[in-house]
């Protein structure tokens, strides 16, 4: 299920070709970012890509023909983990985090035996080790594959042949490929035009010019001729000057003619060279970014055998120490930040969780699962109001 935008979320608003519409803004307690021209937008409840399409609708609806819209989430809210846990308190986001990794970074388990309990965390610890790693490589393969399309100029994502990687991912990388796409083709698109425009005006001014110099050779060839006559006696020297006056504006007229085509051509050499820039400017940015992704992958890739190895001997030890390491005796809840509303969901270990949530872990059995759950009801919702705050 697609994360959504709730109150408190800090969001980055680019709109492409408007820098005084974009910026940071934070949702309100209605859910709403407040921008320029559109004024207040709800958005708390929506995915990203539902969010971009609501803010693009506004912008659209009176202010801009057209807007290329991108939404991203600048702070991700920290998690709050509650209960039988070693460090209870908050603890920044990332994705791929889960019930099981939150409990690792709050150091595992409150009750039961010391050496068990340590065995249990690092254990936690191993596998969460492994599942970041494993988050990192399809998030790094989806960018290869996205800068691999932008090389190749391709449209579309192929995904691996080995059906690894999370659609989510794909689907954001996609994204991305094709707001890319679109902004370059924007820009090339604008130069195109005033290339165009600029040669049609060349076209032009060399008929003109053309026109000009068969002007300057007949006014030269009358200005010869009536000298000629003046020469005689036969001619007026006032009419001798006005032709002369006549010949010079003749060639004032190619002069500027000439003048104004070696212009139009020192212009479109300019944007031809910018069109250029575009292209190579963006090669150069796909192929480092591909070559520094490809690294991280090769990284990634080393570190994970390690990785599994350290959650297999940690599996063994805790195997030898008389525990499962799975711990199925407890009772976990989360209250999350749904749009407007707070919601409280029984989760398990292996629940992804969200920025915001409240996890509250208390152990199972008779009345003190009970009394643990009217303590963890108790407690977190003075915690929900603090978590939409931030």
């Amino acid at each position: 299920m697609a994360e959504t935008l709730s109150i408190g979320d800090k969001v980055t608003v680019s709109v492409f070709g408007q820098a005084d519409l974009s910026g940071d803004f934070v949702l309100d307690a209605a859910g709403a970012v407040n921008m320029p021209l559109a004024g207040r937008i709800r958005i708390a409840g929506l995915t990203v890509p539902d969010a971009e399409r609501r803010i693009r609708g506004a912008l659209m609806d009176g202010y801009l023909r057209d807007a290329v819209v991108s939404l991203r989430v600048a702070e991700l809210k920290p998690v709050y983990i509650m209960g039988e846990v070693r460090s209870p308190g908050s603890y920044p986001f990332r994705h791929g985090l889960s019930v099981l990794g939150a409990v690792a970074l709050a150091g595992g388990y409150r009750v039961g035996d010391e050496s068990l309990s340590v065995l249990k965390s690092e254990l936690l610890l191993a596998e969460e080790r492994e599942r970041l790693l494993d988050a990192s490589l399809q998030t790094l393969t989806a960018r290869r594959l996205r800068l691999e399309a932008e090389r190749d100029g391709s449209k579309q994502l192929v995904p691996p042949a080995s059906g690894a990687g999370s659609v989510q991912i794909l689907a954001g990388e996609q994204e991305i490929l094709d707001f890319q796409r679109r902004a370059r083709e924007g820009e090339r698109d604008l130069l195109s035009q005033q290339v165009a425009r600029l040669q049609s005006e060349k076209a032009a001014l060399t008929e003109q010019a053309d026109l000009a110099e068969r002007q300057v050779d007949l006014t030269g060839e009358q200005s010869s001729e009536y000298g000629k006559l003046a020469a005689s006696g036969h001619g007026l020297r006032t009419v001798q000057v006005e032709r002369e006056r006549e010949y010079a504006r003749a060639r004032s007229d190619a002069a500027r003619l000439k003048a104004e085509l070696a212009k139009n051509d020192t212009t479109l050499g300019e944007l031809r060279l910018r069109l250029q820039e575009i292209d190579t400017t963006f090669m150069r940015r796909v192929v480092l970014e591909l070559q520094e992704t490809r690294q991280k992958i090769l990284e990634v890739e080393r570190s994970m055998p390690v990785a599994r190895e350290i959650a297999d001997g940690r599996r063994r030890r805790l195997a030898a120490n008389g525990g499962s390491g799975t711990a199925a005796d407890w009772t976990i809840r989360i209250m999350r930040q749904a749009g407007l509303a707070p919601v409280t969901i029984e989760a398990a270990f292996e629940t992804a969780l969200q920025p915001g949530d409240i996890v509250q872990i208390t152990p199972r059995g008779g009345g003190a699962e009970s009394s643990a759950s009217a303590q963890a009801d108790a407690s977190m919702r003075p915690l929900a109001g603090l978590a939409s705050r931030e």
